[in-house]
């Protein structure tokens, strides 16, 4: 009798397995962000209140100060929605940093390490969520902007590319807070977030712009990244419009920094040991 002999054939989901476990372990930690959004939409308010705040006070307060000589535009507005809008992607992303300690606290971050998958799922699914925060945040602050005469000069264009410094301020600010507390390891650590990210937004070009600034707040200003993701966004509601020359200085700062920030909390995610 003739023996016939079959060789099984290894399952398509084999090469792919890791790949796909990696994503849905990301798309776990990202729905379970969103899912305390949904039950807690206090949340987003608190995060949306500030820039809001800073939003009506500063059209309210500071409308001349486009008479100075050198400020680039007629209208206050369209000076200030891009940064409340960027502000409340910043906060935003330190809600983060709060999940994780909240997370660490309770003993929950045991189970997220338990996954059979890299670590890195963990941190770019509590990025994603706070992306996802930063936009949902965003979206009304401009519009409140347009309602209050800011105006959209710079189309679609211009709307796609702040939407692109709200995701990079979101993942910049996200990345250092959950670096941070992943060294730490104590929520306590908390206001050192805030701290920082209003030192990095309010000595930028935040207010004025470098030409109107002086003193040392002008010499900050120059160098502070900040200036340029600020340069990338204002392109919405500028007259000047989109241009090339104040897309790239942005565009390669959001590229240095979420590199160097997210190397800077995957290092102390691989270093957590409970």
């Amino acid at each position: 009798m003739r023996t016939r002999t079959v060789r099984a054939r290894p399952a398509a989901d084999a090469v792919t397995a890791p790949g796909v476990l990696w994503a849905r372990s990301v798309g776990v930690v990202l729905w379970r962000g969103n899912l305390r959004t949904l039950r807690f939409p206090g949340l987003v308010f608190v995060v949306a209140f500030f820039p809001i705040l800073f939003l009506v006070a500063y059209t309210g307060l500071y409308p001349e100060l486009t008479d100075v000589p050198g400020f680039p535009t007629d209208s206050f507005e369209n000076w200030i929605v891009p940064f409340t809008v960027l502000q409340g992607a910043a906060f935003s992303g330190l809600g983060a940093g709060f999940m994780a300690g909240s997370d660490i606290d309770t003993g929950f971050i045991d189970r997220l390490l338990l996954m059979p998958t890299r670590r890195s799922a963990i941190y770019v699914g509590t990025v994603s969520m706070a992306v996802v925060r930063a936009l949902l945040v965003g979206l009304p602050v401009f519009v409140i902007g347009l309602a209050l005469g800011a105006e959209a000069n710079g189309g679609l264009a211009g709307f796609l590319l702040l939407g692109l410094a709200v995701a990079g301020t979101s993942v910049m600010s996200s990345s250092f807070s959950l670096g941070v507390i992943y060294r730490v390891r104590d929520q306590r650590v908390a206001p050192l977030f805030q701290i920082v990210i209003f030192v990095g937004l309010f000595t930028s070009t935040a207010q004025v712009p470098l030409a109107v600034a002086t003193g040392w707040l002008h010499e900050v200003a120059r160098f502070n990244p900040v200036t340029q993701v600020l340069r990338l966004g204002r392109q919405a509601t500028l007259e000047s419009g989109v241009t090339w020359s104040d897309t790239w200085p942005g565009l390669a700062v959001l590229a240095v920094c979420m590199s160097g920030l997210a190397w800077f909390a995957l290092r102390g995610l691989r270093r957590l040991v409970r």
